[in-house]
């Protein structure tokens, strides 16, 4: 039965015959996969239909099928290539040595107490130590919650406490764009407002492992084993952490990843992402270094000191695959091309694109001038919750369709649903995009104000029905997202259809936003939207009502800006904040954002819902307002 190619791209006509096999024996497609995976015990059941539950059974290491078994056989091999914020700054760490750093840290991190099952925090930039932390982590069982280095003391502090983090693992400090940032500050403001504090391990102290007695143990995992809790933000407002298992998750990131991109054990791979989001995490430092690739990571910005740091990094490196967000394409065309011609790129064989959909016009800039029309693109579509990607073009580049997410991976079985959920049967119909069958890569739960270390059989239950509820409709995975059909019945990712906002990759809840604007004392009453936005894909627009009417609306506006970067974040600024007397509110009290959307966007709105005349006047009253602001 074929399950496998010969790693070379493949046509439409072996596509459907993988897929096929895929859906219809999708425990012997998994089963002929895991034999990429240095099994202690090798599973009985690839899937059991009853509970639902895969690779039972099995018994691994996920840190040592990714680095200590490459350090046997490829000891001298670069693991990870490190750019620092400034040009010239370089570091290369091979295989060996990174085993030896993460032996370093899972050994401090048992002498601290941390057993198999506890969480560890990591609040750190892009550089080689978080990679190892995170792998320290998965050597000794621990689970580890990544935060990303961009959030506020109050976001870091919420994710810490509800997982109930022992420790939190974090830098003195980073770099960005030439300016240094106090992270291990953040880290300490974050612990001041706990309850119960994690204690600070800041890993590039000088002596931190001085006289530390190094204790090469590997924990053991099973099928029932987590291996981390990642934050995301969903249409309930709080933050939700998301927990993926060790062995299921592996399986299927490597396996993405080797269909995908088209692996071969020589490539060079360089991903954009930051590893406090899913992408660092499935496609930097798990499925790349399971492979025993040499990945590159980049702590800095693109544009810093001039806007060829990426073009530059592939040059020097040999990169062969890339993959990045469309919003830094989108950032990086509005310079000149010379910036990318005048570097050599001739190594790349691939291209992706990760975190939103990509707009035609940075997909032909993208396949044109940085690929010089001879790499295909992956367009890939995939969430928090999959683990792993979902959708992506798996044909050669004859077959490219600009902005098309393409079809779904093998073993996976999607659908697009309408609002009566009926299948949607002809191109170009809107929908919600569906997954109809369970996969490897799925999510075990979601925690929300549930403490991880609670093993109570309610707490879990609770948790467990919260999860269920909110994703899934008679079993199929509810993804939120909307999609429709192309005239070939590729799918085409149209955005997000519930009230998150995908700002340059990164999900966060407008209704977390909202909250962060409602804690300034003088906001009566508040809406936030997402608008499109021509670098980031989405911004924040504000809606704000005044509790005082003659407060001065600058002052107003920097104590809302101040909030949110309080509260969540600097990312989290919203682009615009707008004054307005009154928000329109549907019959039952609810406010009508889709409608604020539309109005912002000059597109036509519809006011049935609208409950009153007063509620009419005040949308009039708002499209005014809003008649003067362009909109990009």
């Amino acid at each position: 039965m074929l399950f496998d190619h010969e790693l070379a791209w493949i046509n439409e006509k072996i596509y459907n015959e993988i897929y096929k096999n895929s859906i219809s024996n999708t425990a012997d497609f998994w089963e002929y996969h895991i034999q990429s995976i240095s099994w202690h015990k090798t599973p009985y059941d690839i899937f059991d239909h009853k509970t639902k539950s895969w690779l039972s059974g099995g018994v691994a290491n996920v840190c040592y099928n990714c680095v200590d078994r490459h350090a046997e056989q490829t000891p001298n091999k670069p693991a990870i290539v490190w750019h620092g914020d400034e040009k010239g700054v370089r570091r290369e760490i091979s295989y060996k040595e990174l085993q030896r750093k993460i032996v370093e840290i899972s050994s401090l991190l048992l002498s601290k107490g941390i057993k198999k099952g506890d969480v560890v925090g990591i609040h750190m930039p892009m550089t080689p130590d978080a990679v190892a932390s995170m792998l320290a982590c998965a050597r000794i069982g621990a689970i580890h919650l990544v935060v990303f280095a961009g959030f506020s003391a109050n976001s870091l502090a919420y994710r810490l406490e509800m997982s109930n983090a022992k420790v939190l693992i974090t830098s003195a400090e980073t770099r960005r764009g030439g300016k240094p940032i106090k992270i291990k500050e953040n880290c300490q403001e974050a612990i001041a407002i706990m309850t119960n504090k994690p204690e600070l391990i800041v890993i590039d102290e000088v002596n931190l492992f001085n006289n530390l007695k190094l204790n090469e143990h590997l924990e053991l995992c099973t099928d029932k084993d987590d291996l981390f809790v990642l934050y995301t933000s969903g249409s309930s407002g709080k933050p939700k952490g998301i927990i993926h298992s060790s062995l299921q998750y592996i399986l299927y990131a490597a396996t993405t990843f080797k269909f995908v991109f088209n692996i071969d054990p020589h490539d060079i791979y360089f991903c954009t992402s930051d590893i406090g989001w899913i992408t660092g995490h499935s496609y930097i430092t798990y499925a790349p270094l399971f492979h025993g690739l040499t990945i590159v990571m980049f702590e800095g910005t693109p544009i810093y000191p001039t806007a060829d740091r990426y073009w530059e990094i592939i040059e020097r490196e040999r990169v062969s695959v890339f993959y990045t967000a469309p919003t830094a394409l989108r950032s990086l065309q509005t310079f000149d091309e010379n910036f990318v011609k005048k570097h050599d790129l001739s190594s790349l064989k691939v291209l992706g694109s990760v975190g939103e959909p990509i707009n035609k016009k940075a997909w032909e800039w993208y396949f044109n001038v940085v690929g010089n029309r001879h790499c295909p693109i992956v367009d890939t579509w995939w969430q928090t919750e999959t683990g792993g990607i979902v959708l992506a073009p798996l044909l050669d580049i004859n077959n490219q369709k600009p902005c098309i997410a393409g079809k779904p991976f093998f073993g996976i079985k999607t659908d697009i649903v309408n609002t009566d959920s009926k299948r949607v049967t002809q191109p170009m119909e809107e929908g919600r995009l569906i997954i109809e069958n369970n996969w490897p890569g799925m999510c075990r739960s979601v925690l929300y104000e549930c403490e991880y270390s609670q093993k109570s059989t309610s707490k879990n239950q609770t948790c467990k029905n919260i999860f269920l509820n909110q994703y899934f409709e008679d079993n199929k995975f509810i993804t939120g997202d909307g999609a429709l059909y192309d005239e070939d019945f590729d799918i085409k990712i149209i955005g997000r259809l519930d009230d998150v906002i995908n700002i340059s990759g990164h999900r966060l809840s407008t209704i977390e936003i909202e909250e962060a604007i409602y804690k300034v004392n003088t906001v009566k009453d508040c809406a936030v939207v997402a608008i499109d936005h021509k670098i980031k894909g989405q911004t924040p627009f504000a809606f704000v009502v005044k509790n005082l009417v003659d407060e001065c609306e600058d002052e107003l506006k920097k104590s809302i800006i101040e909030s949110i970067r309080k509260y969540i974040g600097p990312i989290a600024k919203p682009d615009y904040i707008v004054f307005v007397e009154d928000l329109p509110k549907t019959r039952s009290g609810k406010i009508v954002r889709q409608l604020l959307r539309e109005i912002v966007m000059n597109r036509e709105y519809d006011i049935t819902t609208i409950s009153s005349v007063h509620n009419k006047e005040i949308l009039l009253s708002i499209v005014q307002t809003v008649s003067d602001i362009s909109v990009n």
